[in-house]
């Protein structure tokens, strides 16, 4: 057996063993039955009939919140679905993706950080007396120009 051929198993073997444990789980993967397009699914068993369903609500919802006509049957077949799909178990954990700068949130730009920590220097010590200002030139008075690059 050559190298590939072994790697070829190998990677076979992991990802039969990763679609197992991703079953146990209650994720359906593509491709396999009770997925959308899978060979064993109608499309609305699982997590992809629980992401059709939310997302439909979620059209609603916004479709409501903006002033917009709803139709009430839809809103009632979408509602219907995802409570059919919670009874049995397939809806799964409901979460709502948290906003830009929450915690666990995505990092700031880069340079944010040193940008504002340059922007405002750290407060004396308890009993220090702050350090004085910046020298200021009287007004009218203009900064001698620098020497020359040849000297």
């Amino acid at each position: 057996m050559s190298f590939f051929e072994r790697a070829k198993a190998a990677a076979s073997d992991l990802a039969a063993k990763a679609d197992v444990e991703m079953k146990k789980a209650g994720i359906n993967t593509p491709g396999t039955p009770g997925a959308a397009g899978g060979a064993g699914g109608a499309g609305g068993a699982g997590g992809a009939g629980a992401d059709r369903a939310l997302r439909d609500l979620g059209v609603l919802a916004y479709l409501e919140a903006t002033g917009r006509p709803a139709s009430p049957d839809d809103k009632a077949r979408v509602l219907a679905t995802l409570r059919e799909l919670e009874a049995s178990g397939r809806l799964g954990q409901l979460s709502v993706t948290p906003a830009y700068g929450a915690p666990g949130g995505p990092p700031p730009p880069p340079g944010a950080a040193a940008a504002s920590a340059a922007a405002t220097p750290p407060p004396p010590p308890p009993g220090a007396t702050p350090p004085p200002p910046p020298p200021t030139a009287p007004p009218g008075s203009t900064p001698p120009p620098p020497p020359p690059s040849w000297a």
